[in-house]
Order: C-alpha cells, then structure tokens, then sequence
C-alpha cells in the first residue's frame, strides 16, 4: 500500500462525519438514516484538499498554498486548484458530478471562464478527481461549450506525484469505499 496515500488521504477519509438525513419520508416511516449526500459532499471537500497537497508536494507550483480565494466581478470567489508547470498555468474546478442541470452547467462554465480570466491561467478546466478519464458523453458535451474536462490520467501526467493511477483507485476502492460505507454511504 502506498505511504503517501495512507499519510495524506487517509486521514482526510477517517475524519469524514456523516449527519443524520433531513427527510420527511424516513421521519414518516420511522426511519433514521445518515445522510449518504452528507458523506458524498464532505468526501468532494477533502479530495479537493487531497489533491492541492499533492500538487504542492509535486514539481508544480500550487499558487493557492496561501489563499484560495480570488476578486471577480467584485466579488471573492474561491478557487479549487491553481498551478503553474513548466508548460502552462492553470486553474481547475473540482467535479466528482459532471451532471448538472442545464442553468448549472452555464454558471459553472461561466465560472471557470471568469475565475481563469482573473488568475490569468492560460487554461481553465474542470477536473474529476474521482475517473481515470472522462468518459466521451461528458467529453463532448463540455468541449461542445469550449470548455475542457479532465480525468485523474491527465492531471498525473501534468506533475509528479508519489503514486500511480492505478495505487490511487486501489485505494479508493480497497481502502476508503469500506470506511465510507461504515459511516453511513
């Protein structure tokens, strides 16, 4: 098993506190279940922190180790992950969902287009952190708005990180899935 990923995602994974489920209906059947959307956001927020330690502790030059948060249109907006290689700068918005609706997918493509403006990355992309690659429908259908999605592949291929494709999604799966599914997933 990797030590960079017992070390760094572990732990994130562990601290993930599942809240009991709002709903009407397991109240109505006298059901009390947690809340599988409260462990499915909190796991999106500390894969996004995952992988800024990552690139910071790649080759990359993470440009929000100090603040994640920039001006647009007056207004502070945070930044999910900014980083400079040798080829280009970019900014990236983390998705594990790429289905939203369709006044969801023009704010978020409106987003990505201001907030990479505003940083001055030559490139602006959303980044799927839990696929290898994006899947054709979901290619096409971003591209076809002029904006880029990326898979876990492409974002390796970008920095040097301390584990493999393949390591990560064994852990993911072998590692992480049974301590979500304890909590509650």
């Amino acid at each position: 098993m990797n030590d960079y990923l017992l070390t760094n995602l572990l732990p994130l994974m562990v601290s993930i506190n599942a809240k009991p489920s709002e709903s009407y209906t397991l109240s109505a059947l006298g059901l009390e279940r947690q809340s599988s959307q409260s462990i499915l956001i909190s796991f999106g927020e500390r894969i996004e922190q995952f992988w800024n330690k990552v690139i910071s502790d790649s080759s990359a030059h993470n440009l929000i180790e100090d603040c994640n948060l920039v001006e647009v249109n007056g207004k502070q907006r945070q930044i999910d992950h900014n980083f400079k290689t040798a080829e280009k700068t970019y900014y990236l918005e983390s998705k594990c969902n790429l289905n939203f609706d369709s006044e969801k997918i023009k704010a978020s493509n409106k987003k990505i287009e201001e907030v990479k403006e505003a940083l001055n990355a030559e490139e602006g992309a959303y980044f799927v952190p839990v696929v290898s690659e994006i899947c054709k429908k979901d290619l096409t259908k971003y591209n076809n708005k002029g904006v880029a999605v990326y898979g876990v592949r492409w974002l390796l291929s970008k920095i040097d990180a301390q584990f493999t494709e393949d390591e990560y999604f064994a852990f993911l799966s072998e590692t992480v899935a049974p301590i979500l599914e304890e909590k509650g997933l």
